[in-house]
């Protein structure tokens, strides 16, 4: 390959992934391509979308709070100086259980899906394997995503709450979160509850009237 020839395929290389993200699409909180070039670390970033927040923080697979990996392909957990900066889980991860990202929202939300980037499906079952607890629910992710190509969405069944967990599991995931899609979950105000309250002190009332008068 001549220098020319090699110079072109370097810049053609170089670019297309640039290319590919008119096709990636866009999330509540959005991380594929909105990070630096490199890896930079810190401990809880903070990210704000409209009215919502979202704050995320990293754990080893031991459960000690780590660095959140940012990068130009999404967020990762940095356990070390020699960590690759992805969601990991290997072999050697007690109880098949790896690194984990926790999600804090300053409201509650519906989470109706995540994105992830390095995220590769399998013929027959994904290498990547992870699960998404909220509250009392855990779902396990693999192969059941759209089969994007540059990024792979999940969607989540009635997932609402303020504090969810990612967490890799199985012997070889590596991955990145690229979005999040999430809305705000109406609560309503203490006058709805009082007049709430209200029309059920009133049904209770003319239930026991009419029991009277039978």
């Amino acid at each position: 390959m001549s220098f020319m020839n090699k110079a072109l395929w370097i810049v053609v290389a170089a670019a297309a992934p640039f290319a590919a993200h008119a096709t990636v699409p866009d999330s509540t909180f959005q991380f594929y391509f909105e990070g630096p070039l490199f890896d930079q670390v810190s401990t809880a970033p903070t990210y704000v979308a409209g009215n919502l927040g979202v704050t995320i923080r990293g754990y080893s697979s031991s459960g000690q709070l780590v660095n959140v990996d940012q990068r130009w392909d999404g967020l990762g957990v940095s356990s070390s100086a020699l960590d690759i900066g992805e969601i990991t889980s290997t072999p050697l991860t007690p109880n098949d259980k790896g690194e984990y990202l926790v999600l804090t929202f300053n409201q509650a939300v519906n989470l109706s899906s995540l994105r992830f980037s390095l995220w590769e499906n399998g013929l027959f079952d994904s290498f990547d394997h992870a699960t998404v607890s909220w509250g009392n629910t855990t779902v396990s992710l693999g192969n059941q995503n759209d089969n994007g190509l540059l990024i792979k969405t999940f969607s989540l069944p009635n997932a609402v709450g303020t504090t969810f967990t990612i967490r890799a599991t199985g012997d070889l995931s590596a991955f990145r979160l690229a979005g999040i899609n999430a809305t705000a979950v109406a609560v309503p105000e203490p006058a709805s509850y009082a007049l709430l309250g209200l029309g059920l002190a009133a049904v209770g009332v003319a239930t026991r009237r009419r029991s009277v008068v039978k």
